[in-house]
């Protein structure tokens, strides 16, 4: 039987050795203070130009205090992209109907290991306490002693780093709900198309409470009512249980022959961001990824020959 260390053990052991590297304060926050203003030595201008901004060029944009903190943290790890087997020139195809999701899908980026921007370029909206919570996490890892987080012990992530994952993930769809199910962490996210004829869970669940309803050819996805904080990605950019995402699922084609499956999520959360923010994601059709790979998360954390939390320690509670 295949065993296969949790997800997140070998990404923070990459982490805390790339922490060593220089951190982003220089990057974001603009020239350090005392540097020269004008053009480089050597740089000849068009007669008449100065070395300043062009004309009617924004003002740079201040970053707040909570903006510094995280702008000074060490940048994060670079995401890989594990090989994938191409698609076969007869895959079948997705279904031309835009509200039809079902099939196989695979995220086909680099892997973030953390959202320091939002779709447009922005720098996150933190308030002071998701700056703080996002320091803590990122110096844990810098000194070697990551937190416990749910995909450590085995527990669903969450729908946005579940997502993010470079593994596939199948999309099951009645009229009623729809059903993400993930190879990674034995993932499940459950949608309901109709809440009145499909019932919501119970209790708050990990992968929270989702209703959705479709905008044309885009189903929106209000999702509440989590059973605990989340983190949005692997060095913990923080989403508290109270929190909303809203998500706009299509496929989209850009001319070429495979449509592609596009994620669009808003994070709404003022415990830790002063303003909603949004993250945008693509994912290959992927039909020949149908047929999962084993995973055996629980039998790795239950093994007494391993570590139960995978070498992780317990996050302060404020």
């Amino acid at each position: 039987m295949t065993r296969r260390i949790p997800f997140s053990t070998w990404q923070m052991a990459l982490a805390v050795t790339l922490t060593v590297m220089p951190t982003l304060a220089s990057s974001q926050a603009g020239p350090p203070p005392g540097a020269p203003q004008g053009p480089p030595p050597g740089l000849q201008l068009p007669p008449g130009a100065s070395g300043g901004p062009p004309p009617g060029a924004p003002p740079p944009v201040e970053l707040t205090p909570a903006q510094k903190i995280v702008a000074a943290l060490p940048p994060p790890g670079p995401g890989g992209l594990p090989p994938r087997p191409p698609l076969p020139a007869d895959a079948v195809m997705p279904s031309a109907d835009p509200r039809d999701l079902q099939g196989t899908w695979v995220h086909d980026k680099a892997l973030e290991f953390r959202n320091q921007k939002d779709m447009y370029g922005a720098l996150l909206p933190y308030t002071m306490e998701g700056a703080k919570v996002l320091s803590r996490r990122v110096n844990s890892l810098k000194v070697g002693k990551p937190f416990i987080n749910a995909s450590a012990i085995c527990r669903p992530p969450g729908a946005p780093w579940q997502h993010d994952l470079n593994f596939p993930f199948q999309v099951i769809q009645t009229r009623d709900y729809a059903e993400f199910i993930f190879e990674e962490y034995h993932g499940r996210w459950h949608i309901a198309l109709d809440g009145t004829r499909t019932p919501l869970p119970a209790g708050a669940p990990y992968m929270g409470r989702s209703v959705a309803h479709w905008d044309g050819g885009t189903l929106v996805v209000e999702t509440s009512d989590f059973k605990q904080a989340l983190w949005l990605d692997v060095d913990g950019t923080p989403f508290s249980a109270s929190g909303k995402l809203v998500q706009r699922i299509r496929k989209v084609s850009d001319g070429g022959a495979v449509p592609y499956l596009e994620i669009v999520t808003t994070v709404i959360d003022p415990t830790y961001y002063t303003a909603p923010w949004s993250m945008i994601r693509s994912f290959a059709w992927a039909p020949h990824q149908a047929v999962f790979a084993e995973y055996n998360c629980e039998e790795q954390v239950g093994d007494p020959s391993v570590r139960g939390d995978a070498g992780l320690v317990p996050e302060p509670k404020d």
